[in-house]
């Protein structure tokens, strides 16, 4: 059986002036509608993974490929506003209105301002907020998990086949993390884009990713399905981690 590969790696490494090694030979890929969760301590790769992915870093050696094609090729600029992103913090400009984040990537993209609008109103509805209350207001003015969920809104505004979310709801309470998980699956089915989702929970892991990257130390572990993972785990640190699921 073959599979569209949407992201690969081969022999991927990324080391630091100070002589720290981030990432050592990974080869790893991720299947075309499919949602891999990305789980280590803090240090392991994972951030820097996703930041070699979007070319907010370059890698010290190996290939990186985005739908078939070397991202080495590919205009950073250009890949960016290709693949949506949802950093650790939600990154939304402070100063902007919930409209204006939302709609950066449409305008530096030069839709309409009617397809721009059209575009804001449905991901908004999509995300359960509703626009008339919340399209004007600035960030402050929202909870963590609304601004979470515009975060995500942002990240899905010009359509993106990708989508890379940094710890998307680490910083929520559980309550409400709870909450964006289960929007999270739905969006998942409705959408089917390809997603790589970091995470440090086991349990977010298990719930949100179809398999699993383990990270440690630069190295992988192991790759596979939740199930995989605790029927044959590949190591005693993917043990340790499976164990109290």
């Amino acid at each position: 059986m073959t599979h569209t590969w949407e992201l690969e790696v081969r022999q991927l490494s990324k080391r630091f002036p100070d002589g720290t090694c981030a990432l050592q030979d990974i080869n790893w890929s991720v299947k075309q509608g499919e949602t891999m969760a990305l789980i280590g301590e803090s240090g392991s790769g994972k951030t820097t993974l996703l930041r070699l992915l979007n070319r907010l870093a370059e890698p010290s050696s190996g290939a990186i490929f985005i739908q078939g094609h070397p991202a080495s090729d590919q205009d950073p600029i250009a890949l960016r506003r290709r693949l949506g992103y949802v950093p650790q913090d939600g990154g939304l400009f402070p100063h902007w209105t919930i409209r204006d984040n939302i709609c950066l990537v449409p305008q530096l993209l030069q839709w309409p301002i009617h397809q721009q609008h059209d575009r804001l109103n449905t991901l908004l509805t999509l995300v359960n907020l509703d626009p008339g209350q919340v399209a004007n207001r600035y960030p402050i003015e929202l909870s963590g998990g609304q601004r979470q969920r515009v975060a995500v809104a942002r990240a899905l505004a010009a359509d993106p086949p990708i989508i890379l979310l940094d710890e998307p709801f680490s910083a929520l309470d559980p309550l409400t993390r709870h909450e964006l998980q289960e929007q999270f699956l739905e969006l998942k089915t409705q959408l089917q884009k390809t997603m790589v989702v970091i995470t440090h929970d086991m349990t977010e892991a298990f719930r949100l990713g179809d398999r699993i990257t383990v990270l440690k130390d630069g190295c992988i572990h192991q790759i596979g399905t939740p199930q995989e993972l605790i029927d044959t785990p590949a190591t005693p640190y993917v043990t340790s981690l499976v164990q109290h699921i």
